[in-house]
């Protein structure tokens, strides 16, 4: 079975911008940076086959061809069209299942992902990843594309409803290291008190020590 990742990434110079009053926008390039190479690096590790980074910045072009994952530049504007575009481009390529893993997500481990894809390994099945928000921080599917992207706020449970209403199995996952997307000074500080090793959790500290 191939299976594939793709992590849609904004724009680094326009990323977090809700952040803006705890992080200037230097910090906040470089959060956005590590978090990626964060991501990067659990699916790196994991039972993941082929990685494609979706981005319009050629600066994460950069990211991708440093850690030898491919890389691809979507036409459509907006998140979720330019996920959309990355799964079909996954399927000429002969994707038997897809994760979409946003680069937001830095403590994400390999473990995470290698449950992921044991949890949704079964024909016609998804497995949804909720954020503390209401979002969906992965979505895994098997094959690609039996719903819609529909990232964004409520994404749980439109992924979800949508799925039932076509007879898919659905199967969900969390934990604190899946389920924590870096949105507000509220998850930064999360981010800060909960043991890790990440490259964002180093990046953080020095920004903290820098204000201090």
């Amino acid at each position: 079975m191939v299976i594939y990742a793709v992590v849609p990434v904004k724009r680094i110079g326009v990323s977090k911008r809700r952040l803006s009053k705890s992080l200037n926008l230097q910090q906040r390039k470089l959060l956005a940076v590590a978090m990626l190479e964060d991501v990067l690096k659990a699916l790196k590790s994991s039972a993941i086959d082929k990685i494609l980074v979706v981005s319009n910045d050629q600066g994460v072009r950069q990211i991708a061809e440093n850690f030898g994952v491919d890389f691809y530049s979507p036409a459509r504007k907006g998140l979720n069209a330019a996920i959309e575009e990355a799964w079909a481009l996954c399927m000429r390529n002969k994707a038997d299942s897809v994760l979409v893993l946003p680069a937001d997500i830095p403590l994400v481990r390999t473990k995470d992902v290698d449950l992921i894809v044991t949890l949704g390994s079964k024909q016609r099945r998804i497995v949804l990843v909720p954020s503390r928000d209401g979002g969906t921080n992965a979505l895994f599917q098997c094959p690609p594309h039996l719903v819609h992207a529909c990232f964004g706020p409520d994404s749980f449970q439109r992924h979800a409803m949508e799925a039932c209403s076509k007879g898919v199995c659905v199967k969900f996952y969390y934990s604190l290291s899946a389920g924590l997307d870096i949105d507000s000074v509220e998850d930064l500080n999360l981010l800060l008190r909960v043991e890790n090793q990440t490259k964002s959790k180093q990046v953080l500290s020095q920004i903290k020590l820098a204000k201090s």
